[in-house]
């Protein structure tokens, strides 16, 4: 891994006067530059020359979410890092509906925040660690995907690559339930359940069952409303 840039969105000096020493001591970052606030952040945009971003979320927005949309999205993205006070299921969701790849709080001991800096560079997804450990944040990272497939006005509906089998196990993870729940709502064997949901993650190239779902939503090929499959859109 080559050595990197740190961007650090966020106010507090007297935090990073502790943080980045740790996470200068190591070689892969090269560099760590903090600037006070996503208004500023998005004013030097243009200038901005980072591989990794740590971004205050902890007060929602309309500059950060601009922000974070521009580092997340396009030929030059940059992986972001959320950044919260405190962190909770609600801040964890908002952290995955913006794109973020990771979550930390100002409580995290400075040697977890520089692994999850190397974590992140390294292409890995630390956010998953946080979505485990939160056996009920699922259920509400489905609301904020819906709420965002529907605020978004005029989005091409892509058709759907998979069976009316595997939509359905797509449409009861959408609901809530774990394997075993489908395997006897099926009457199949979780094995299969499970053969399903690998196929399911490789014809959608989704990271996990949220990203899933979310593409599902997102597509109008499930709706949590109807609690069924929108079979017509199956290709």
């Amino acid at each position: 891994m080559t050595a990197t840039r740190l961007l650090i969105v966020d106010s507090d000096q007297r935090f990073w006067d502790t943080a980045q020493f740790e996470l200068a001591v190591d070689p892969r970052i090269e560099q760590i530059t903090r600037i006070e606030s996503a208004q500023e952040a998005l004013t030097e945009w243009s200038s901005l020359k980072a591989g990794v971003a740590i971004v205050n979320m902890s007060v929602p927005s309309a500059a950060t979410s601009d922000l974070v949309r521009k580092l997340c999205c396009g030929s030059d993205s940059i992986p972001v890092i959320a950044l919260f006070d405190t962190l909770d299921d609600g801040r964890v969701g908002y952290a995955v509906g913006t794109g973020a790849r990771a979550c930390i709080s100002k409580s995290s001991p400075p040697r977890q925040i520089r692994g999850t800096v190397i974590e992140t560079l390294a292409g890995e997804l630390p956010i998953h660690r946080d979505v485990a450990e939160r056996p009920y944040l699922l259920t509400g990272l489905i609301n904020e995907f819906q709420r965002q497939s529907r605020g978004t006005a005029e989005v091409e509906i892509a058709a759907c690559p998979l069976t009316a089998r595997e939509l359905k196990i797509l449409s009861l993870v959408a609901d809530g339930n774990a394997n075993k729940q489908i395997a006897e709502l099926l009457f199949i064997s979780e094995r299969t359940v499970k053969n399903h949901m690998t196929n399911i993650l490789a014809k959608l190239n989704a990271r996990d069952r949220a990203h899933a779902v979310r593409f599902g939503i997102q597509n109008s090929w499930i709706d949590l409303e109807q609690a069924e499959p929108v079979l017509r859109l199956v290709a």
